[in-house]
């Protein structure tokens, strides 16, 4: 799977492109059990953080189980201890866009699962990908790879088109540690298009488009794989010392370059 000269024309100006089944029906299932089996099962995540809905953990809101107040889990040790989230990784249909946008030679930045449990998973607010990672170039992309549809109604990823050409803006702590918005900015909720998809389908942004998404108001789970992935060419602009623990790299494709990431 490429892109066409359209699709990739669309990433450049609007920073953002939806590729449809980019992961089949059968695979969505098996990440959904596999998600399932850590949530509500006996796996433990041991190779990768949970965290948990907010307002659950504030005792605001009650849930009948344990995992129905997964925000997400986050962590490289996804895809580097559990042979499915290594084989989304690895899937050639996402790694050739990857390679459109960036070139052969990939290294993967981040691995998540993000849950918004049916009435209880929360709003994330505006930010940019690239505010979390000392990285450079600014150039990684994020695939948010659908695993339910995804809709205006239970949270579905909403972008700002073109404003990855605005740069890094400012950002400020809300919640978590981990959980940062936009402070300032010349754009509203109105000036965001919503990107419904269909479970298998896989969103592609440049990691500098402010997104967020709503709160999910329905009885319906909205879940989603992540992966983003960067040129092995790019350089962390921090120590191993002075980088946040989740900052680090996998090896995807390709060659690796001494003193890059």
């Amino acid at each position: 799977m490429q892109l066409t000269d359209a699709e990739f024309e669309q990433y450049q100006s609007d920073g953002y492109v939806v590729v449809e089944d980019a992961l089949s029906p059968e695979m969505v299932e098996t990440v959904r059990e596999r998600l399932r089996e850590y949530t509500h099962g006996d796996r433990e995540p041991e190779r990768f953080q949970r965290q948990l809905e907010p307002a659950v953990e504030r005792g605001e809101v009650e849930v009948e189980q344990s995992g129905d107040a997964v925000r997400k889990f986050e962590g490289l040790g996804m895809v580097e201890a559990d042979d499915v989230f290594r084989e989304v990784m690895q899937n050639d249909a996402i790694t050739s866009v990857a390679t459109d946008l960036l070139g052969p030679n990939l290294k993967l930045l981040r691995s998540a699962a993000m849950f918004k449990p049916p009435q209880v998973g929360s709003e994330k607010g505006f930010h940019q990908d690239a505010a979390y990672y000392p990285i450079r170039p600014l150039d990684h992309v994020t695939v948010w790879i659908a695993l339910d549809d995804a809709t205006p109604e239970n949270g579905c990823m909403q972008v700002v088109p073109g404003a990855h050409a605005d740069g890094l803006l400012g950002h400020e702590a809300v919640e978590y540690d981990t959980d940062i918005v936009i402070g300032e900015r010349d754009y509203e909720p109105d000036d965001a298009v919503p990107i419904p998809m269909e479970a298998g389908s896989a969103l592609f942004t440049h990691c500098l488009v402010p997104h967020y998404t709503s709160p999910n108001e329905t009885e319906d789970w909205r879940r989603a794989l992540i992966m983003s992935y960067m040129n092995s060419r790019s350089r962390f602009t921090e120590s191993a010392e002075e980088r946040p623990d989740w900052v680090d790299s996998v090896h995807v494709q390709g060659e690796e370059f001494p003193g890059c990431v």
